[in-house]
């Protein structure tokens, strides 16, 4: 056994294996996972296309109500004159 104040260390040939079996494991996950990211760009798009889509919807929706309380104004200031 090794002197612990020499601090050598022993690394055997069976350690370094299990390390790179797992190295290989943690590899395999990783790519997997980066496959499934592959489309993201497209999907991103997608979710930006959606968002500029709602945002017409919501400014269509305050003119419409800006150009309404605008009129209701209007035809009282006109029925008060």
């Amino acid at each position: 056994m090794a002197d612990e104040t020499t601090g050598s260390v022993r690394v055997t040939q069976a350690q370094i294996y299990e390390k790179l079996l797992e190295i290989n494991q943690v590899q395999i996950e990783l790519v997997a996972e980066i496959k499934g990211l592959r489309d993201l760009p497209q999907r991103m798009n997608q979710v930006e296309q959606r968002q500029a889509r709602f945002e017409w919807i919501e400014k269509l929706a305050f003119v419409g109500i800006g150009a309404g309380l605008s009129g209701f104004v209007a035809a009282l200031w006109a029925l008060l004159r």
